[in-house]
């Protein structure tokens, strides 16, 4: 045998040898909301698969305590059992939005003004939830996206929060033709 084999082989066998013992991938939640953590600072966390849509594998107060619920801004609906996301289509017909309505413990379907899932009404106007540039001052400004308050559940927008965040910033302009942008940003002539 060559080395490359020899490799080969131990690369299979090592990786044969691990099947039994991996684990589900876990991913914490992005920014840990301090009435979500329980007393040992443990935290929700989303593992693909282990809970159902709209879901969070939350921690109990025990070590090895775990169990699914409904993820901050989703509504539990009792009729089947499932969580839904709050001001989206989710059990309702079409044409409206699941809701908490103040006062009541179990969420409603609500007639959409907007008669689009995802859509929502502020100030007489429709707009996208999620979406930055709606009625939102931009982040860069103060501003944020227009969304759903995880503690109120209510319509509004969230500061500092912007679903278009890249890690890197393009220059909006164009290069003219005949020319392309170098790592500064500058346009420059092909040679």
């Amino acid at each position: 045998m060559n080395k490359l084999q020899v490799i080969s082989v131990l690369i299979v066998i090592l990786w044969s040898s691990n099947l039994g013992y991996t684990q589900d991938i876990a991913f914490p939640e992005e920014e840990p909301v301090k009435e979500f953590v329980n007393k040992d600072k443990r935290q929700p966390i989303y593992i693909p698969g282990k809970c159902a849509p709209n879901e969070l594998y939350y921690p109990g107060d025990n070590q090895d305590d775990w169990i699914c619920d409904c993820a901050p801004g989703a509504l539990y609906y009792p009729p089947n059992d499932t969580c839904y996301k709050a001001y989206r289509q989710g059990p309702c017909p079409q044409g409206e939005y699941i809701v908490l309505v103040p006062g009541k413990a179990i969420p409603e379907c609500k007639k959409n003004p907007c008669r689009r899932d995802n859509y929502v009404q502020l100030n007489g106007i429709c707009h996208q939830l999620g979406k930055a540039g709606g009625p939102c001052r931009p982040v860069s400004e103060g501003g944020g996206t227009l969304g759903i308050n995880l503690t109120t559940l209510e319509i509004e927008c969230l500061v500092g929060f912007d679903n278009n965040l890249s890690l890197f910033k393009v220059p909006p302009k164009e290069c003219p033709p005949g020319s392309r942008r170098n790592s500064k940003g500058k346009c420059r002539e092909e040679a």
